[in-house]
């Protein structure tokens, strides 16, 4: 043992690792029953949380001891009652009253501890409101739920902490994550880099865009925006500034790149799995359906790099300082292969966790057999395999809690009362219901997790927009979109501000131009639901026009954003393009017809006005 490293650390990392390499097995040959396979999870993930803590946080090593040992004790307790429950053998009795209390205190505990105030606060109202409902006014009042039931409910059945969300990180999300460590730790985040930096550096505004490559890559498998920004930004950000871009502005490009690997393909954070499940779809209309318009968010962000270096004569990298393209692309490119594999093996219809568990495998030997360097990567994988833990534990953390607050929605009849009142504030209006659910996503994702805010809402949303004629699917996706864009939305912009501690930027422009240049990540939400041909709904053709006049749309957008697109664009054509913008992202051939009407007439003012100064001799 190495010398600084006490038992208890020890015993951590094993107990880690062991957590890996059991989920690592249930995705290949099967997972235990529904509520063991969460509960195994949740004890794991608990677990580590509190001996990961720092002392001073739980009371003393003593205290965190004591609060590891109950989360386990707890967590081991439903899997040994489990198989009586199944059976229907006795009723709720006082041992498991005590223990469902026990932890459903711990949950809220870990929540605070990992995820933050803002969750467990919602989390703790709604447990009150499940107990005292006969206090609460009009339509919100129900007769309240008795101790044993919430208990049996929230602690007891796959319902509540151990519901559907928790299940997806026990299954999907842990696999996934691991499979991003084990890529990351043995050289393939390091080869997407350089391979983006050796394609692109070159060209203007190369280390923007190579940024947007990588967070875009990275951002899919980790799962929260503030993260990637974490990672791929401490190197990122500083090559921007190095080349020109100001520390304001290369913070906000990483910070809305990291944000749009939330919702890109394949992984979408954990989105894609939990849609799924909701939507008792296949995984791969889900990702069908994600593919355009993380696409078209993409290409603004993209543009919007491209015209801030075309707008302050910014060029690439020297080329001595750039990555060998053939040694970048083909020395190492055997890491390319895993997620290669994953992607090809979900698109010819493996089932996401078989594909996952293979493509690991390969991430991981692929190294051994092409460096050949055994002991360098045994210690590498062991290490990817308790960061890939470790890194689950807020996911975990997160599910769980928002798990107690649709368990009571689910107790108390309270989304159906939800669903009826935002019905009636909008009035049947869909636009209205669209814009109601855009700003709870905001309000609740300041202070929580993107997958924590798309549970809750996709709990009582979803049916309330259906009513007023909103596809499911398109609610999902509009929903998850904007859960995962309140990160850049001032006045708590988490993700930008974590963007500004790494660029040694203003926190306050770094928050405002992020806003800026993710614009399209809050108009196009309401295209796909105005028009779910932009998720792939629909004939061929119809999916090819709605693609074209919205990517017109979106290009409209940056010369709105930048007052540069191709040329400069003077001030007061800017409104011009705003206009076409909207008109061409809005579907229908008579808006895209005034839309392109605008753009030519446009073009024309400032080719007369151009044409119209007199020449320099």
């Amino acid at each position: 043992m190495k010398k600084g490293i006490s038992v208890p650390e020890v015993f951590t990392k094993l107990l880690l690792i062991a957590s890996s390499l059991v989920f690592l097995y249930t995705s290949g040959f099967g997972s235990f029953s529904t509520l063991t396979q969460r509960a195994l999870h949740w004890t794991f993930m608990a677990t580590a949380l509190f001996l990961l803590m720092k002392p001073k946080k739980l009371a003393g090593n003593i205290g965190k001891y004591l609060f590891a040992v109950v989360a386990a004790v707890t967590g081991i307790y439903v899997i040994y009652t489990w198989p009586q429950r199944i059976m229907g053998i006795g009723t709720v009795s006082t041992l498991d009253q005590v223990m469902g209390i026990t932890a459903l205190a711990l949950l809220l505990i870990s929540v605070k501890l990992s995820v933050g105030w803002g969750l467990t606060v919602t989390a703790s109202l709604f447990l009150l409101y499940a107990i005292f409902g006969p206090v609460f006014p009009g339509f919100l009042g129900h007769s309240g739920v008795k101790i044993p039931r919430l208990i049996n409910f929230l602690y007891l059945t796959a319902e509540g902490m151990f519901g559907v969300a928790l299940g997806i990180s026990s299954t999907y999300i842990i696999v996934f994550v691991i499979f991003g460590a084990i890529l990351n730790a043995l050289g393939g985040g390091e080869w997407f880099v350089k391979t983006s930096y050796a394609l692109a550096g070159r060209y203007r505004g190369g280390p923007a865009k190579t940024a947007i490559v990588a967070s875009a890559l990275m951002g899919t498998v980790s799962g929260a925006p503030v993260a990637n920004v974490a990672t791929t930004g401490t190197f990122t950000i500083p090559l921007m500034k190095k080349v020109g871009f100001s520390p304001a502005t290369a913070g906000a490009i990483e910070a809305v790149a990291s944000t749009g690997g939330m919702f890109l393909p394949p992984v979408m954070g954990a989105g894609a799995f939990i849609m799924a499940e909701y939507l008792n779809k296949p995984y791969l209309e889900i990702i069908k359906a994600a593919i355009i318009p993380s696409v078209l968010f993409y290409i603004a962000l993209f543009f919007i790099a491209d015209v801030r270096a075309a707008k302050n004569k910014l060029v690439g990298m020297p080329p001595d300082q750039l990555p060998n393209l053939k040694n970048a692309v083909l020395k190492n490119g055997y890491h390319g292969l895993s997620l290669l594999f994953l992607i090809v093996t979900i698109v010819i219809g493996w089932g996401p966790m078989r594909a996952a568990f293979f493509a690991t495998l390969l991430a991981a030997a692929f190294p051994l057999v092409f460096e050949r360097k055994p002991k360098e990567w045994i210690k590498k994988l062991v290490n990817a395999l308790y960061e890939g833990s470790k890194q689950t534990i807020p996911i975990a953390v997160a599910c769980a809690g928002a798990g107690i607050i649709v368990g009571v929605i689910g107790v108390t009849g309270l989304g159906t009362k939800i669903a009826s009142g935002l019905f009636n504030l909008a009035n049947g209006n869909m636009l209205l219901g669209l814009l109601f659910t855009m700003i709870a996503a905001i309000i609740l994702g300041a202070g929580m997790p993107v997958t924590a805010v798309y549970i809750i809402l996709a709990a009582t949303l979803v049916q309330p927009l259906a009513a007023m004629g909103v596809q499911p699917i398109a609610a999902h996706m509009f929903i998850f979109i904007f859960s995962a864009m309140a990160g850049l939305t001032p006045p708590v912009a988490i993700t930008s501000y974590t963007a500004a501690g790494i660029a040694n930027a203003d926190p306050n422009k770094v928050a405002i131009q992020a806003f800026l240049y993710g614009l399209p990540g809050f108009i196009i939400p309401f295209m796909f639901v105005i028009s779910p041909s932009l998720l792939m709904q629909g004939n061929a053709m119809t999916v090819i026009t709605s693609v074209v006049s919205a990517l017109i749309g979106v290009l409209c957008l940056v010369a709105t954003i930048e007052g540069y697109f191709i040329v400069k664009w003077p001030i007061y054509l800017r409104p011009l393009f705003a206009a076409a913008a909207l008109l061409m992202m809005w579907p229908g051939g008579w808006t895209d017809l005034i839309g392109l009407v605008i753009i030519v007439v446009a073009v024309l003012i400032r080719w007369l006005a151009r044409a119209k100064q007199p020449v320099s001799v």
